[in-house]
């Protein structure tokens, strides 16, 4: 079985206070469960911005994200972005066979 590759674009970014930014996360996992949005301060954990399940869009805060999981891609525009929002973000891709989220109701089938 085939590790899910995920790419970034781009792989850093700097936003002024009041600015835009957007990130682009490719992936190649056909069994998609999840795509998540994280950011990462110095010497800090991660934190969870959002997570996408099926094709359309969320909203948190001044956070939007959209997936497409057609075209295996997901975006996120952070908007009048503020001085808390200065970070890393990342994007991580969850495939249904490689870590199925616990309580899930089904149980996926994986060829």
């Amino acid at each position: 079985r085939s590790q899910t590759q995920v790419s970034q674009r781009p792989a850093s970014l700097t936003v002024t206070e009041g600015g835009t930014a957007t990130l682009h996360c490719n992936y190649t996992a056909s069994n998609f469960n999840s795509l998540q949005w994280y950011r990462q301060k110095p010497n800090a954990s991660p934190e969870k911005v959002l997570i996408l399940y099926l094709d359309g869009k969320e909203t948190e805060k001044n956070f939007f994200g959209s997936l497409a999981t057609g075209k295996r891609i997901g975006v996120l525009n952070v908007s009048n972005s503020q001085a808390e929002d200065s970070a890393t973000y990342y994007c991580a891709v969850e495939a249904q066979c490689e870590e199925p989220v616990r309580g899930a109701d089904r149980n996926p089938q994986c060829s």
